[in-house]
């Protein structure tokens, strides 16, 4: 299973775009499956972004939740829980959990050991932890890189017995 993750794209949804075709095409097999793409995560700012990508792909399945700069989006989406692939995943923007200053109520989730990943946007760095048996991904941001590194989104790959998250760096589109 193949998972893109997107966050803080903020309108930028060509790159989006162009990353999801670019993956599609590379990763397709010489039978033109184009069922290499399982789902994409999107988390948040923004949430019409989101549903534009779903639009734009429809058959491939876009999970998201909104930031803090979705104002007219319902705030109750901020976090959610999925089971993909067999693993557990809590995703939110960050926002209402304060990442931007520390990633202790991130660190507390992984302590109970609910998920197998939790990821987050909201500060536009990539970073990639692993605490307590608990991977917690942070893409970065495919529109504004705070990081100094670059702009960034993350491939999530699950297999039978693992979990693999690389946070990819971007220098076009």
């Amino acid at each position: 299973m193949k998972i893109l993750v997107f966050s803080d794209s903020h309108d930028h949804c060509d790159r989006m775009i162009n990353i999801t075709r670019e993956f599609i095409s590379k990763n397709s097999n010489s039978n033109g499956n184009n069922n290499i793409l399982d789902y994409i995560i999107h988390l948040g700012d923004l949430v019409h972004d989101a549903k534009y990508l779903q639009e734009k792909f429809p058959n491939i399945p876009v999970l998201y939740v909104c930031g803090n700069c979705d104002f007219s989006a319902n705030k109750n989406d901020s976090e959610k829980e999925y089971e993909l692939g067999g693993k557990k995943f809590f995703i939110l923007h960050g926002h209402t959990r304060n990442v931007k200053f520390s990633l202790d109520s991130l660190k507390s989730l992984a302590e109970q050991k609910k998920y197998d990943i939790i990821l987050y946007g909201h500060t536009h760095a990539p970073k990639e932890d692993y605490y307590n048996g608990t991977y917690i991904v942070n893409p970065g941001s495919i529109s504004y890189d705070k990081s100094g590194k670059g702009k960034s989104y993350c491939v999530i790959d699950i297999t039978k017995n693992d979990l693999c998250a690389n946070i990819i760096r971007i220098e076009a589109y």
